[in-house]
């Protein structure tokens, strides 16, 4: 029985040194590793920030170098555009032309996304009449057209997609070899449809564009580029609406109606520019 104690004492009293030993241990070792991180802490707040002061003034002086070449080329390129505008408006004198309808064009947040059933057929924007937009003043992107404004207030406007059913737009086809021009048409949105799961209610499919009423003998190849043919008061010439899809003959055999997927990924959308225009009809 005593040595049954015995053992027990010197189990305890091993379990009790390794425990304090093991705290010791601890201690010592954030003990000893403490002046390699005080140091590490001294070299990051005093030598490594100034450091990185100096790489940073060394790279903000190189990009400004850069940005004075890069407005020193863009100055000549205005000084030769000046050069151009001036003898195209001595030439339009001198033809009888009349001038070009003055515009401007300004960036515009997207602020909404036409309501809860209509995802892809119109946006709201944080521009309106205050900012000289007008109804009927198309809206672009760098990828291609968007739409045009249909309703205005003084700070938003409501933008019509191309998308949209009701939206119409007098467009061309860009003809290898031929030209731009050659084959016209008249370009209906095509809308939008749920996608297949109806779970996810905001999630839209695009339909594609029709593109109507093209000359029944030539055969557009796919992937063709459509382009606004200026047709009308709404949208400049040479505007980029979207690509060719396919295309066929209508059952009368008259015309032929293509399919075209749009330029824009109306999805995307964060923000536009809008063409306000400063003078001329505004199509309603």
């Amino acid at each position: 029985m005593k040595q049954t104690k015995w053992w027990v004492w010197l189990l305890a009293a091993s379990l009790g040194v390794l425990v304090f030993w093991h705290a010791g241990v601890n201690v010592l070792s954030r003990e000893a590793l403490y002046p390699y991180e005080n140091a590490k802490i001294w070299f990051d707040r005093t030598v490594w920030v100034r450091v990185r002061a100096v790489i940073t003034r060394a790279r903000t002086a190189t990009r400004a170098a850069m940005l004075e070449r890069d407005v020193a080329r863009l100055r000549m390129a205005v000084g030769e555009v000046e050069e151009l505008e001036a003898e195209v408006a001595r030439l339009r004198e001198l033809l009888d032309f009349s001038p070009p309808i003055a515009c401007r064009w300004q960036a515009a947040p997207v602020l909404s996304r036409g309501g809860t059933s209509a995802v892809w057929q119109s946006v709201r924007l944080g521009k309106g009449s205050r900012h000289g937009v007008r109804k009927g003043d198309p809206v672009v992107v760098p990828d291609g057209i968007v739409g045009r404004v249909a309703e205005v207030s003084p700070h938003t406007c409501d933008v019509m997609l191309i998308t949209d059913p009701n939206s119409r737009v007098a467009c061309e086809l860009e003809t290898p070899g031929e030209g731009v021009g050659v084959v016209r048409g008249i370009l209906y949105g095509g809308g939008s449809r749920p996608a297949a799961a109806p779970a996810l209610t905001l999630l839209y499919v695009v339909e594609p564009l029709r593109l109507r009423y093209l000359s029944r003998d030539f055969e557009p190849p796919p992937r063709m580029r459509v382009v606004t043919s200026g047709l009308g008061t709404t949208y400049p010439k040479g505007l980029t609406v979207g690509y060719l899809l396919e295309s066929k003959l209508n059952p009368d055999g008259l015309a032929r109606e293509a399919s075209v997927i749009p330029a824009v990924d109306m999805v995307a959308l964060d923000e536009v520019f809008i063409l306000t225009r400063q003078g001329g009809r505004h199509a309603r």
